[in-house]
Formats: C-alpha cells, structure tokens, sequence
C-alpha cells in the first residue's frame, strides 16, 4: 500500500507541471483567438462607419 501510495504522489507531481503547462498554452491560444475576432470586429464596425459617413455626404449634396 505504501508503495502504491509513493506512486501515486510521483505521477502526481509529474502531472503538475504538465497541466500548468496546458493551462498557459490554452490560455495563449484562447487569447489569440480573441485577439483575432477583435481585429474582425474593429474592421466591421469601421466599414460601418465609412458607410455612414458616405450616406451622410450624400444626404448632405442633396440638400
């Protein structure tokens, strides 16, 4: 039993590490996904706003 025990403390003091390892590389790869849909966001919202700009300039020749 103890020898199962000293094994089990063994595998989990290995495992350690790897899963703070996991952690950090999700955590880089979840933020550079998010990076990735701000900059599309940022490009929709300035098409957005050069269209409404364009509308405006032609609202305001008409008049």
């Amino acid at each position: 039993m103890d020898g199962f025990i000293t094994s089990l403390s063994g595998i989990t003091t290995l495992l350690n590490p790897v899963m703070t390892f996991i952690m950090l590389m999700s955590v880089v790869f979840f933020l550079l996904f998010l990076r990735e849909k701000v900059e599309k966001t940022e490009a929709y919202i300035r098409s957005i706003a050069i269209s409404l700009q364009q509308i405006a300039q032609q609202l305001s020749k008409k008049e």
